[in-house]
Parts: structure tokens; C-alpha cells; sequence
């Protein structure tokens, strides 16, 4: 069965993942699209450096021409922001990406944006799934890519260039010129090697690359800016005369950083840092929108200047309607993507990066620095999170005891209220937190928590794995 979670439909190749189902999902968004009455307008088509990736593109393109849809494929592999940027300004319906994102090599997906360049909200992929159920199995279509681009039926399309210069629009570039800042950039085998280069070359960065060519294993680590995926990168950094180090996921649409010292700096300080500094030193206007498994300082941050901070569910298509629907300034969750106002309606790495950059030079401190001062203004909160993998009979199992029954484990700390927006997440008289729920784009349970110091971090921890009733 064909289910988009969080982040679009992922699944194994070989597996799930065939082009079989992947012409289904084509046919399924042929069906929609003529259900809205937006069959007439083109649809763009990109995809990334994954396994295959090219291939499953050029299938989903046949089976829209199939459908009488006219396709704008873009030949070479494109950020998944740079596609969402196309998507609106070329006022489309629809894009497809071909994106795993930051899952493992052996995953493959498909990412829908629609009307406005956003990720699809949750009524647009549950009328999908329930279009996809209603396709058998579908062979390639006799008139091939190749024969539908000769006829025109398929047009190669770019948009680089206006994403490049959308891009530094944003940015202060003659104040990041001064600063002829050292740069190790790291796309992790991902898609953002030439826009991002392009774009530190233009703030005359000085810049060094690491894991830049292809590599469909991704060095055999999973291409997520996470700290554990890179150690490479740290021990150069360590090495090294950097000012920053900057890591993209597979499809950039997130980010890792490191500071000038070598240390790696995870996403809710990333957005701790950004928040802080549009605020502070831009004196950008806005409150945030974070998920609900994301640090509770940025809270902290958005009162002391007066501005509101709003939770939502997993998946940025929360965080983009929230943003939306409340003028806010900021969007982001703790696995590393965020958002800007007024530019991609999504998840933007590049940006988020260049942005980090702008930082440096416009408040004249390192990262280290500019994370002290937000830590001696707003406290620190422990962060930690468990990944757990789990086989079907115990999600089904779970998910009664958690979510139907309500079972609660036998925490050391007062409850102040429990959320069961998505998955479950227990609030603490004394500000602590943890969240229990399902990734939407792994069999994973994930256990997220938030403490006052470290020690009661590793008790929620001892808590959870304890439990007799959440043993795997």
C-alpha cells in the first residue's frame, strides 16, 4: 500500500519502490489533477542523485503525457526548495520531486508540492492514496521520454538562475564580502554542491568541499546532517582554520553547522541562532511556529521580544500553513529544516546556510559567541531523542496501548497536560517534556524529551527503555 507520511511517499527499492508504483503515483496525480481541473497547466519534474533517481523521474513524466499533461522536466539533479521556488513563481499546481531526502541509500520517494510552491497538506495525499489503491500495476507506456521531448509533449526546463538570485536577495552580500570568510561545505553526496558554491563564491567566500561527487550509498552513511553522519566533517573542521562548516542533506532542504571551534551545532540551535539574529540584529518583525518536537527556548526567545510561538504536529506542511496563517517569521523542527518568511514556502537549507553566514558578518561574533549570549539571556534545555525500530505487529500494538488506552509510563515528575496531536507527548509541572510517536517516513518510533539538566534527561530515558509495556 502507497502512504505519504511527513515527508511524501519513501519507500526501499526493489521493494515498494518499483517503477510499477511509481507509475500508479504518476497516474494517481494525472487523476487529481483532472479532479481540480488543473489538468492544462504543466507540471515540473526533478529529481535528486539517489539510486535511480533519473529513471523513476523519466517514468512519472510518460505516464503524465499519457494523461494529456504536458511536463517541464528538469534535466539536471535540483534542490527540492529550487523545484518548490518553480513551482510558485511559475504560478503550476504541481510539482513532483524524486527525493528520499535524508532517509538511507536504499530508499527512494516521491515528494508532491502543489499550488503556491508548498508540501502537500494532508486532504491533497489522502485523495491521492485513495486514487493510487484504485490502479493495477502499470508497464511503461510505448511512446517513451525520449519520443514525447522530440514532439514537445516534454520540455526541459531551469530555473537555477533565478533561484541563485532569489537567493542572495536575501542576503546582506557586501557585508559577507568584507569578511572573506573560510567555508568547509559539506553537500554530503546531495544535490546543493553547485548552487551553494556558486552563491559563496558570489559573498567571496573561500570555500572547501568534502563528499561532493556521487555517491549513491552516500559514503555508507545516511545523507542527514546529523551529528553522527559527520565525523568526517568534524575532524576537519577540528583540523582546520574555518570560520563555519556547513553540511546538507541529500535534497538541501537541511542543514547542519559547526562553529569555528569544531563543534557541531544541531537544529534547535541553528534555529535558536537565526531566530535570535533576525530579531535581534535585523529587527525582523514575526513570531515562530515549531513542531511539537522541537526545543521549547525558541519559546522563550519569541516572549522576551513580545512575539508569539506556536506548536504543531510533525511535517513542515503544518509549519508552512501556520506560518501562512499567522504572518510568522520563522518555521522549524529539530531534524534540521526550517523556513524564512517571504521566500520558499518550504524548507530551504541554502537559504537557512547563507543566512548563517550573513550572521557572521553582521553581528561580528563567531557562532560559539553568538550561542553564549543567546544561552545567558534564555537558559539551556537538555536535548535528547531515541530511535527505536520496531516490526509492523508492534506498531498496531503500540499505538493501542499509547493512543487508545492512554497508557502513561510512571514518570518521577508531576504531568501537567498530555497532547495526543501526534503520537503522544507528556508536558512536566517543572518544564520538561517528552514526546512518544511513529515517523512518518520510517518504521521508527521515535522518543523525543527536553530537561532542565542532563541527569533528568537520562532519567526520562531510563523511563521509556525500562518500560515492560514499550519493550520491542
Amino acid at each position: 500500500m502507497i502512504k505519504f507520511g511527513t515527508g511524501g511517499w519513501r519507500a526501499v527499492i526493489a521493494e515498494e519502490y518499483t517503477f510499477s508504483n511509481v507509475r500508479r503515483v504518476a497516474q494517481g496525480v494525472a487523476l487529481y489533477l483532472e479532479e481540480i481541473g488543473a489538468n492544462e497547466k504543466p507540471v515540473i519534474i526533478g529529481h535528486d542523485l539517489r539510486f535511480l533517481s533519473g529513471r523513476f523521474s523519466r517514468a512519472v513524466a510518460e505516464i503524465l503525457v499519457k494523461n494529456k499533461i504536458k511536463v517541464w522536466f528538469i534535466e539536471q539533479v535540483v534542490p527540492t526548495p529550487m523545484l518548490m521556488y518553480a513551482v510558485d513563481q511559475e504560478d503550476l499546481a504541481m510539482g513532483i520531486m524524486i527525493t528520499a531526502s535524508h532517509n538511507p541509500s536504499e530508499y527512494n520517494g516521491i515528494k508532491i508540492i502543489i499550488e503556491g510552491g508548498k508540501d502537500a497538506p494532508i486532504e491533497v495525499t489522502d485523495r491521492l492514496e485513495e486514487l493510487i489503491a484504485t490502479i493495477p500495476t502499470l508497464e511503461a507506456p510505448s511512446y517513451t521520454f525520449f519520443q514525447a521531448l522530440a514532439n514537445g509533449d516534454i520540455e526541459h526546463y531551469s530555473n537555477k538562475n533565478a533561484y541563485i538570485d532569489s537567493l542572495l536577495a536575501q542576503i546582506d552580500i557586501e557585508a559577507v564580502q568584507k569578511l572573506n570568510l573560510n567555508v568547509l561545505f559539506n553537500p554530503m553526496f546531495g544535490v546543493a554542491k553547485d548552487i551553494m558554491a556558486m552563491c559563496l563564491a558570489s559573498l567571496r567566500c573561500s570555500v572547501d568541499l568534502i563528499n561532493a561527487g556521487r555517491d549513491t550509498m552516500f559514503g555508507m552513511r545516511t545523507p542527514s546532517p546529523s551529528k553522527e553522519s559527520l565525523q568526517d566533517m568534524e575532524y576537519i573542521m577540528k583540523e582546520g582554520n574555518y570560520h563555519i562548516g556547513i553540511a546538507t542533506d541529500g535534497d538541501s532542504d537541511r542543514i547542519g553547522l559547526y562553529d569555528e571551534k569544531g563543534n557541531y551545532i544541531d537544529a534547535n540551535e541553528i534555529l535558536k541562532l537565526l531566530y535570535y539574529y533576525l530579531k535581534q540584529y535585523r529587527g525582523e518583525k514575526g513570531g515562530l511556529v515549531r513542531n511539537l518536537t522541537t526545543s521549547h527556548v525558541l519559546d522563550r526567545i519569541a516572549h522576551s521580544f513580545g512575539e508569539p510561538a506556536f506548536e504543531v504536529p510533525v511535517g513542515f506542511k503544518h509549519i508552512s500553513h501556520k506560518m501562512d496563517e499567522e504572518n510568522l517569521l520563522l518555521g522549524g523542527e529539530s531534524s534540521g529544516g526550517l523556513k524564512i518568511r517571504g521566500h520558499v514556502n518550504g524548507k530551504d537549507g541554502i537559504l537557512a546556510a547563507l543566512l548563517a553566514v550573513e550572521m557572521l558578518a553582521k553581528t561580528g561574533k563567531s557562532l560559539s559567541q553568538l550561542l553564549e549570549d543567546i544561552s545567558a539571556k534564555y537558559g539551556n534545555l537538555y536535548f535528547g531523542t531515541i530511535n527505536l525500530n520496531y516490526l509492523p505487529q508492534d506498531r498496531e500494538r503500540l499505538n493501542r496501548l499509547l493512543i487508545t488506552e492512554e497508557y502513561c509510563p510512571d514518570f518521577p515528575w508531576t504531568i501537567h497536560k498530555v497532547s495526543y496531536e501526534d503520537g503522544v507527548k507528556f508536558y512536566f509541572s517543572n518544564d520538561n517534556w517528552l514526546s512518544i510517536r511513529f515517523s512518518g517516513t520510517e518504521p521508527v518510533l521515535r522518543v523525543v524529551y527536553e530537561a532542565t539538566s542532563e541527569e533528568q534527561g537520562k532519567e526520562l530515558e531510563k523511563v521509556v527503555m525500562e518500560d515492560p509495556n514499550l519493550a520491542l
